[in-house]
């Protein structure tokens, strides 16, 4: 009888003792409230990494709510932005977010696993410009963000976490570099995205002092004495003007600690810039002929024709660089290496120029150099990477619209340069097909046709289920493929209708393509 009871109350030891653990290791996740906090962090702080960059933009997609959770602009649980669904792993020890009691209404989402073709390219350039420009190293893609979101309202989410992923540990994330953002960190990054008057500031006297109820500014960049802001200015803003082009990611990275001085080593090295031009005076030349001399960073992108074939756009190509035959190429993956086409530059600094290459998903362009040369014993054609531009994403990086009253949205995109609509609906939606018995998709050349103006129609019911690697946890996805080409200007709707498309018809949802 001892043995037993002894037996059983040290089971129930072992088990108050795995729950403290594992509210321990909840507990144990740091708050950051500051910009001044993410000094010191190792997240995104020096190159390759992207994570700073990342809460930059994440900042800019979020907004407070009256209570203390924080809206979101988009909805992870559909895979926007290339979030997806995370699952802390069962073992404690390495558990680095607390487990969720499935009785909670609470799930977790991440975004920045930038390996993946389907996140990366739903991301903004300066986002993902240093994974595609640094070579395959290992440190180009172990930041993410993860968001802790009500799963009966996912726009909603109550907890944001910044972490670093765990080489080969099968979507783990490194409990000792995991930390909280809060709601004012949030504010603060939002803050740096709005421009500043910082003469008028100091001519003011406002940097560096307290406002009239002796608290610091949620502004950080007020918070800055004269020199810091000179040491900014003549320092941190001048090495990363050409790298950035945002200057409110310019003032995160100087307030956050990152390694600005070996970004800028890199950035001479890519664009093959002389030793000393970081120690020389004086403002950007107006007439660049490195890019270390320039104002603005180089912009390699591909868009749309208006006849759904890809168009090369580039722009701040410095001297140095055009002297040496430069090129842009377009390949069909990141990783491709036959090229679809190309556009010798001949000496323009910008441009744009059409191909004959349908638009896609995933295209990728490149900045080259080439010359003749001998290699291997043979003479040829050689040619060197320069800078690569961001891969094209077929919904141009627009996330799909709600159709209003409805568990379900609707989003244009490109296949092989034809206008396609895609059609998510909730899996809870279960009577779907017969609320949208009599609803319909419309293809129009721009937004001021009339409704029965439609180049390509297709019923909603009628559309194909997408393939299931396509779906995503929560909904089910339908798409079409028109026989239209993409172009600036083209418009989707979704329409109710009482008999013919275009006559009786009300639309609920319409989009151009940017």
């Amino acid at each position: 009888m001892f043995s037993t009871v002894f037996i059983m109350e040290c089971r129930r030891l072992l088990w108050c003792f795995s729950f403290l653990v594992i509210g321990a290791s909840s507990s144990a996740i740091q708050m950051l409230f500051n910009t001044e906090d993410l000094k010191n962090i190792e997240f995104g702080h020096e190159y390759p990494r992207h994570g700073l960059l990342l809460l930059h933009w994440f900042a800019g997609h979020v907004f407070n709510s009256e209570t203390e959770d924080i809206q979101l602009d988009f909805n992870p649980e559909r895979r926007d932005y290339g979030f997806r669904y995370y699952k802390p792993p069962q073992n404690v020890q390495n558990m680095a977010l607390p487990q969720l009691d499935t009785s909670l209404d609470r799930v977790y989402y991440s975004v920045g696993s930038l390996g993946s073709e389907d996140i990366r390219t739903q991301l903004p350039p300066y986002v993902t410009q240093e994974f595609y420009n640094s070579n395959d190293n290992p440190r180009n893609d172990v930041d993410r963000i993860v968001v802790r979101v009500h799963k009966s309202n996912p726009t909603i989410a109550d907890k944001v976490y910044v972490t670093e992923s765990v080489k080969g540990g099968a979507g783990r994330f490194d409990l000792n570099k995991t930390y909280e953002i809060s709601s004012k960190l949030l504010k603060q990054v939002q803050i740096l995205q709005k421009p500043i008057d910082v003469l008028q500031a100091l001519a003011s006297g406002m940097f560096g002092q307290l406002d009239s109820n002796a608290t610091l500014s949620d502004d950080p960049r007020l918070k800055l004495s004269k020199e810091e802001l000179l040491n900014h200015l003549k320092h941190n803003e001048k090495h990363l003007k050409t790298i950035f082009e945002q200057p409110g990611v310019r003032w995160l990275l100087s307030l956050a600690g990152y390694n600005i001085d070996g970004r800028y080593e890199i950035h001479k090295q890519i664009w093959l810039c002389s030793m000393d031009e970081s120690d020389r005076a004086g403002e950007p030349s107006s007439d660049p002929k490195t890019m270390c001399e320039g104002q603005n960073p180089v912009k390699i992108e591909v868009k749309s024709t208006s006849d759904g074939y890809a168009k090369l756009i580039w722009s701040g190509i410095p001297k140095n660089i055009l002297q040496q035959e430069a090129s842009i190429v377009l390949f069909s993956s990141d990783t491709a290496s036959v090229l679809e086409t190309f556009e010798i530059l001949s000496g323009r600094e910008s441009g744009s120029t059409g191909t004959f290459v349908a638009l896609s998903n995933g295209l990728h362009p490149r900045l080259i150099t080439y010359s003749f040369g001998t290699g291997h014993g043979f003479i040829g054609l050689h040619y060197s990477v320069i800078w690569r531009g961001m891969q094209f994403d077929a919904a141009n990086r627009v996330i799909p619209t709600e159709i209003s009253g409805y568990n379900a949205s609707l989003q244009l995109y490109t296949v092989q340069g034809y206008a396609c609509a895609r059609l998510y609906i909730k899996k809870s939606f279960t009577d779907w097909k017969d609320v949208f018995q009599n609803s319909w998709v419309g293809f129009y050349t721009s937004e001021k046709d009339a409704v029965k103006n439609y180049q390509y129609y297709q019923w909603v019911t009628k559309f194909e289920e997408a393939d299931d690697e396509d779906e995503t946890k929560e909904y089910l996805i339908y798409q079409y493929q028109s026989s239209m080409s993409i172009g600036p200007g083209v418009q989707a709707r979704f329409l109710f209708s009482r008999g013919t498309p275009g006559y009786f018809s009300r639309c609920d949802v319409s989009f151009c393509w940017p």
